[in-house]
Parts: structure tokens; sequence; C-alpha cells
């Protein structure tokens, strides 16, 4: 093995552990602007009437998961995003605490270069939102998730797809937008991300599901937000 050969490898070897690091130790600040990008994605998707989420639509959820994806390759790619789960909390119906989630999967079709995304899945059943914050799920296998109705009138259409589905599907541009890139796709919780958030050992099924943790101020507007647009007085 020659000396540039052995320097790459201890080179790479060392930006895998560096990489890890990180990855095992993401500092509070970084999640702090991952809920701002969140609320970000959510005012993307609201502010145009063509991707816009019904408020009834908010008002039956039983969760909401907000991402931002990034999408990369030619005709076969990838997908992968970070984000957060908000769940209502069964006993009082109100949005509760975030926690912290990931997202990947496949890509097939045409595409070039990489793309930015933003995305929000509905979830409208507890047992799927248990599924997003107790383990990895895939959207194909685990969920029924679609393209959600959009604006004030296409969610009383009758006969839609959208009405036995457990997730709805939001983005940036209308409808799903790679169509088998979200269901070749999976969400599981970050559980690391979430107990360095709320500086505990409890899980995200614990804090989620919660009555007694307290709403973090970086998060207050997130929460404002969602229970804005959840209102339909917007």
């Amino acid at each position: 093995m020659n000396r540039i050969f052995r320097t790459l490898i201890v080179t790479l070897t060392l930006s895998i552990v560096a990489s890890s690091a990180l990855i095992a130790a993401p500092k509070r600040e970084s999640l702090v602007t991952r809920i701002i990008n969140s609320e970000y994605a959510l005012e993307e998707i609201m502010a145009k009437p063509e991707t816009r989420i019904p408020a009834s639509i908010l008002q039956q959820a039983k969760g909401i998961i907000l991402t931002l994806n990034y999408r990369a390759g030619f005709f076969l790619g990838g997908h992968g995003g970070r984000g957060v789960l908000v769940a209502k909390n069964p006993l009082n119906g109100e949005w509760g605490v975030p926690a912290f989630v990931s997202t990947g999967g496949a890509n097939l079709g045409f595409q070039i270069g990489a793309k930015e995304i933003d995305t929000v899945y509905v979830i409208m059943d507890e047992a799927t939102v248990r599924r997003a914050y107790t383990g990895r799920f895939d959207l194909s296998a685990d969920a029924a998730a679609v393209a959600g109705p959009v604006g004030v009138l296409s969610e009383r259409k009758e006969g839609d797809d959208y009405k036995n589905a457990n997730i709805l599907v939001y983005t940036t541009t209308k409808g799903l937008y790679a169509g088998v890139s979200v269901k070749g796709g999976w969400v599981k919780p970050d559980n690391l991300a979430t107990k360095v958030f709320y500086n505990t050992e409890y899980n995200a099924p614990e804090i989620v599901l919660s009555d007694w943790f307290e709403l973090p101020r970086e998060a207050k507007a997130l929460i404002n937000r969602i229970n804005y647009y959840t209102s339909g007085q917007f």
C-alpha cells in the first residue's frame, strides 16, 4: 500500500469519525435552527393557495411532520432531510411540544442535480403518529401517503383518495413532489437530538405526548403558527 493511498484512507477514516461525532452530539443551537426551518417550511406551503393545507385537515389531524428535504441524482437518486414532529395530545386535543425526526428514501424519475424542498406530512391517525415517534416506518409499507387536498373547496370532493390515507403530503410544489419518492421514503425519530434539545433522558414518546414538558421558548413561534393555521382565521 503506497503512502498516498494510506494517507487517503487515514483522512477518510478521520472524516468519518469526525462526522459521527457531530451526529452523535448535535448542538442545541443547530436544533433551534431546525425548528426555525420547520416553521419556515410551513409558512412557505401555507403562503400559496395551490399548496395551502385546509384548516379542516389540520383540525382533524393527529400529528404533523415538518421537514426540509434534499433531493439529488440523475434518473435514480435519493432524498433525505430533517425536521420536527408535533402531535396532538389525545387527552386534550391540543398541539404538544415538538420532537425531532429524520427522513430519507430513494427517488425514481427524471432529476438532475440537487434540490431543496419543504415538505409537510399531515398524519391523520394516532397509530401512525405512534409509529413516527417510536421507530422508523416506511411510507410505502406502513402508511398510505398521498397528496393532500389544498385550498378550501378541494377538500369537499367526494371519493378522493386522501380520505382513506394515513398521511397527507404537502410540498412547495403542488401535490407529491416526486410521486414514488415519497412512497419509497421513511421517517424515524431522532431521539438523540430530542434529548439534547430538552436536556433530558426521556425519549420522544414521553415528550411528544406529555402534558408536563414545558414548551421551550424557541419552539413557541412554531406552535403558535400551527395553532394559527389550525384555527382557520388566516
